[in-house]
C-alpha cells in the first residue's frame, strides 16, 4: 500500500511570524461561526451535505469545482418542482450545454434558510451538488477527518482563521476560476494550477501536461505517475496521479478529428492543471478564506472510530 508522506513542513509559528503578523496584532475581530453542518460520507469518497428542499431531506455532494448548487432531474420530478429554462448553462461530460432550473419554496442548510430559492437542474445523468453559489458569501471550513463543515463570517482579522490545533500549515493564494477553487501547486518541481475538486476521487492531469510540462513522454493516457506534490509549505511525496486524455472529440472526418485533437492539446497547455480529488483531500483540513483569497491547509483530524455494536442479549 502506498502511503502519503508530509515533507518540508514548517512550524505554524514560522508561517505566521514576521512584520505582517505584527501589523495585524492590533486587530481584534474574532472569528464568528454562522453555521455548522455534519456531513456524511462512505469510505474515501466525496462528502455529502444534508439539506432540506420544501421540507424534504436531500443529500448534495460537497463540490468546490461547481458554480451552481444543483439537484438532479429525478429529484426535481420527485419533489414535484416545475422545470423551466435558466440563463445559467451547465455542461455534461460531452460538453453539451443544459439550461434548466427549479424554484424551491424553501431551502435550508443547517441554520440557514431561504425561500423561493432557484436551483439549477443537473444535466441528464448528473447528481445533486452543493456548490460555490452557496459558499462564496462566507469563509468555508471543512475538516475531512470528521466531515464537519463550518460557515464563518468573512469579517475577521486577516490571517486569524486557525482556531484548531495544528503543528503545520500551508497557506496558498486562492482563485475562483471558471467556477472552481484553484491554487498554485508544484509536481516534481514544475509549476501547475491545482483544482480543488471535492466531488472527484483521484488526482489527475492531462496527457499534454505529462509530456510537455513534466517531461514524462508522449502517449501516457491511461497510465499513472508517482511523484511529489508541493502545496506551498506542505510537501507530499509518493502521490499517485492518473494521466487522462486531453479531451479530443473523436467524431467527424479525419481532418476534423485531427483539428479537435490539436485544439484539445492547446487547451491543456494553455493552463496546465492537476485535479486534486478526495484521495488526498480526505487527509486534510481546509479553510477557504474567500474574503482574503487564501486557502489554509493542515492535516485532518483523526477520523472517528465506528460506533461499537450494541451488546446482544444473552441466550436463555
Amino acid at each position: 500500500m502506498r502511503h502519503t508522506q508530509l515533507l518540508i513542513i514548517l512550524p505554524l509559528a514560522c508561517v505566521l511570524a514576521g512584520p505582517a503578523a505584527a501589523q495585524e496584532a492590533a486587530c481584534t475581530k474574532q472569528l464568528k461561526l454562522d453555521n455548522e453542518i455534519q456531513m456524511e460520507s462512505r469510505g474515501p469518497g466525496p462528502s455529502q451535505v444534508p439539506v432540506e428542499i420544501d421540507g424534504t431531506r436531500q443529500n448534495l455532494v460537497f463540490a468546490t469545482a461547481g458554480t451552481a448548487t444543483q439537484i438532479s432531474e429525478d429529484t426535481a420530478k420527485s419533489l414535484g418542482l416545475a422545470i423551466s429554462p435558466s440563463d445559467l448553462a451547465l455542461y455534461d461530460a460531452r460538453g453539451n450545454a443544459h439550461s434548466n432550473k427549479v424554484t424551491a419554496k424553501s431551502f435550508a442548510v443547517g441554520t440557514m434558510q431561504g425561500s423561493n430559492v432557484e436551483l439549477s437542474v443537473a444535466p441528464p445523468g448528473g447528481r445533486g451538488l452543493f456548490s460555490l453559489s452557496h459558499m462564496l458569501p462566507f469563509d468555508i471550513d471543512v475538516d475531512f477527518g470528521t466531515d464537519k463543515l463550518r460557515f464563518f463570517s468573512q469579517d475577521h482579522c486577516p490571517g486569524g482563521v486557525l482556531y484548531w490545533q495544528a503543528s503545520v500549515v500551508g497557506v496558498l493564494p486562492m482563485t475562483i476560476d471558471k467556477g472552481r477553487v484553484t491554487v498554485p501547486v508544484e509536481i516534481d518541481g514544475k509549476a501547475l494550477t491545482g483544482v480543488i475538486d471535492t466531488a472527484a476521487m483521484g488526482l489527475r492531469f492531462k496527457d499534454a501536461v505529462a509530456d510537455k510540462v513534466l517531461g514524462l513522454g508522449e502517449g501516457m493516457t491511461g497510465k499513472s505517475h508517482t511523484g511529489m506534490l508541493r502545496l506551498n509549505q506542505l510537501g507530499l511525496r509518493n502521490i499517485k496521479f492518473d494521466i487522462v486524455s486531453n479531451g479530443a472529440i473523436e467524431s467527424g472526418s479525419i481532418t476534423a478529428t485531427a483539428r479537435n485533437r490539436s485544439a484539445a492539446l492547446q487547451n491543456a497547455l494553455a493552463q496546465p492543471e492537476v485535479v486534486i480529488g478526495m484521495d488526498l483531500l480526505r487527509k486534510l483540513h481546509l479553510y477557504m478564506a474567500f474574503g482574503e483569497k487564501k486557502l489554509y491547509i493542515t492535516p485532518a483530524s483523526a477520523r472517528p472510530a465506528p460506533a461499537a455494536a450494541p451488546p446482544q442479549p444473552a441466550a436463555n
